[in-house]
C-alpha cells in the first residue's frame, strides 16, 4: 500500500493534483466507480476508461482533476472537512478513510452517481414519482413537451414513453430534472411501486423514450 496526498474542498470535492494525476494516468481513465465499505467507513476510487450507469467522472481543474466525493461521505457519515487528506493506494483502488477504527472487514459496495455523465437515466422513488434526469429532458425538451403517453409491453418488459402537448400524463420540470406522477400508471399495469429508490439508463428517440423495467417485475410479490 503506497500513501498518496491530496486536497479536499469545502464542497466534498477531492483534487488530484497534476503528478498525481500524471501517475495514475487520469487522461486516459476519465471515469470512476466509487465503492464503499460501511463497516469500514471507506471509500474506494477506481479510475476507468469504461462509462457505465453508475459512474462518476474526474472534472479537469487547471492542471489537476476533481472528484465528488461528498455524497458517498454523507452515506458513510464522514463530515467534509476541507485541507490535506490521505489517500491510500491498494492495487487499483485510491482508498479515503473516515476516522472510524475496527477489525472487521466489511464488504465494498458500488455507490452510484446521481447524476450520470454521459447516460441519460430515468428512476423510479418509493412514491411512484419517475424522474427524469437533465439529459432527458433536454433531449426531449420537457418544458415544451409537457405531457406524455406511456405504454408497457409485457413480453419485452419495457415501457415506451411519448412526449408531446396533448398527451395524458403531467410532466413538471423543475430545474435539472423533471417528474412524472407514475403511481397510477404501473398499478394500471399491475406493477409495483419500488420498496425504495431504482435507478436505470433509458433509450431517447426523438419524442419517445423507453426503458427496461426488468427490475419492477423482480420486486413484483
Amino acid at each position: 500500500m503506497i500513501i498518496l496526498q491530496a486536497r479536499m474542498d469545502i464542497r466534498g470535492f477531492v483534487r488530484i493534483q497534476e503528478p498525481l494525476a500524471i501517475q495514475l494516468k487520469l487522461k486516459t481513465t476519465p471515469y470512476a466507480d466509487i465503492l464503499i465499505n460501511k463497516i469500514t467507513q471507506e471509500i474506494a476510487i477506481v479510475p476507468t476508461k469504461k462509462l457505465k450507469e453508475t459512474s462518476f467522472r474526474f472534472l479537469p481543474s487547471n492542471s489537476g482533476f476533481l472528484i465528488y466525493l461528498k455524497g458517498a461521505m454523507n452515506t458513510l457519515g464522514i463530515p467534509v472537512v476541507s485541507g490535506d487528506v490521505s489517500l491510500i493506494q491498494n492495487g487499483d483502488k485510491l482508498i479515503f478513510k473516515g476516522k472510524k477504527k475496527t477489525k472487521k472487514t466489511g464488504v465494498w459496495e458500488v455507490f452510484a452517481c446521481r447524476n450520470s455523465v454521459g447516460i441519460p437515466m430515468i428512476s423510479i422513488d418509493n412514491r411512484g414519482t419517475l424522474i427524469l434526469d437533465k439529459r432527458c429532458i433536454q433531449a426531449i425538451d420537457t418544458l415544451a413537451n409537457n405531457t406524455l403517453t406511456a405504454v408497457f409491453d409485457s413480453k419485452k418488459k419495457t415501457f415506451t414513453l411519448t412526449f408531446s402537448k396533448k398527451g395524458f400524463i403531467n410532466v413538471r420540470t423543475i430545474a435539472s430534472h423533471a417528474n412524472v406522477s407514475f403511481m397510477g400508471t404501473l398499478s394500471s399495469y399491475g406493477l409495483p411501486i419500488p420498496a425504495k429508490r431504482i435507478r436505470t439508463s433509458c433509450v431517447i428517440q426523438g419524442k419517445t423514450l423507453s426503458f427496461n423495467a426488468s427490475e419492477l417485475l423482480s420486486k413484483k410479490k
